[in-house]
């Protein structure tokens, strides 16, 4: 009874952090329609840094110099890395196939996964991964036959690889750091790296409007706050490859909050390959995860 009732907690757990997650998208078409995605990214960890610095007080210096260091190391893969190559691939590709390719993080984590002998998936998990992605391509509907800039592909790709690598190297060496500080100085890592990039390649700064400044204020408390830190949790109950696995769900959760924030209409098909989504990750859940 009780192995069922933890996993009903985390798949409740999954279902709330695929929304935050999913959510982030809807939030940044919002907020890009002021700026531009770099001042975004930008403002959006420097707002995050500041609430988070506050709630664990770090003027008192709690956190460890490991801490830090691994804090600015997550920082510079998944905000920096992660999220500056997406952005950046949208220049050439289109978000669906982003979408696409950052659904392949998955299979990266089981790759890294087992170079670093971390924990692995079976076979059976590693199918409900596989099925997972095959509902990804029905949710997107991309024809992954008509991909020709190389270019953006291996901009989105190394982004991937890079949150990949974050998410097996805070299973492997921060599993008992205090998540808001290691979530304090990866925001702080990626407002400082970021605002250099925004004032070289962004646009001109304007005065925000109330639905900019609403987006931002998301995506550094929802998003950055709440679903990176929920990100971390997940990753240190079940495991960094497993856990990866859940963002196979994100497309289906955009599509459905960009029919309810931005008026997009919802497909047959957005359903079915949800459904087989679902399926995939009941397999990935409903096995314990394996050692080697």
């Amino acid at each position: 009874m009780g192995l069922v009732m933890l996993r009903i907690a985390i798949s409740v757990l999954v279902l709330i952090f695929s929304a935050i997650w999913s959510s982030a998208f809807i939030a940044a078409k919002v907020a890009v329609r002021d700026y531009d995605p770099f001042t975004v990214l930008a403002a959006r960890f420097a707002i995050a840094a500041l609430v988070l610095g506050a709630l664990v007080g770090v003027a008192r210096g709690e956190a460890s110099r490991d801490t830090v260091e691994t804090g600015i190391l997550l920082g510079l893969l998944n905000n920096c890395a992660y999220l500056g190559l997406t952005f950046y691939a949208l220049n050439y590709i289109s978000p669906v196939l982003v979408v696409v390719i950052v659904s392949c993080a998955p299979f990266l984590t089981i790759l890294i996964s087992r170079f670093f002998a971390s924990d692995t998936m079976s076979v059976r998990q590693t199918a409900g991964v596989a099925l997972g992605f095959l509902g990804v391509l029905v949710v997107t509907g991309i024809d992954l036959g008509a991909i020709s800039n190389l270019e953006g592909v291996a901009l989105a790709l190394s982004g991937t690889a890079s949150f990949s690598l974050a998410t097996v190297l805070f299973r492997a060496r921060a599993q008992h750091y205090a998540i808001n500080q290691l979530n304090l100085w990866q925001s702080v890592t990626g407002a400082v790296v970021l605002t250099p990039a925004a004032c070289l390649f962004g646009r001109p700064l304007i005065a925000p409007t109330i639905e900019s400044a609403t987006a931002i204020l998301y995506l550094a408390i929802v998003v950055t706050i709440g679903g990176m830190g929920l990100w971390l949790l997940l990753i240190r109950l079940t495991g960094a490859a497993k856990a990866s696995s859940y963002h196979l769900l994100n497309p289906f959760f955009g599509v459905l909050l960009s029919a309810v924030v931005l008026k997009t209409p919802l497909r047959i098909l957005d359903f079915a390959g949800a459904a087989i989504v679902a399926s995939g990750l009941a397999l990935v859940i409903s096995s314990p995860m394996k050692k080697e």
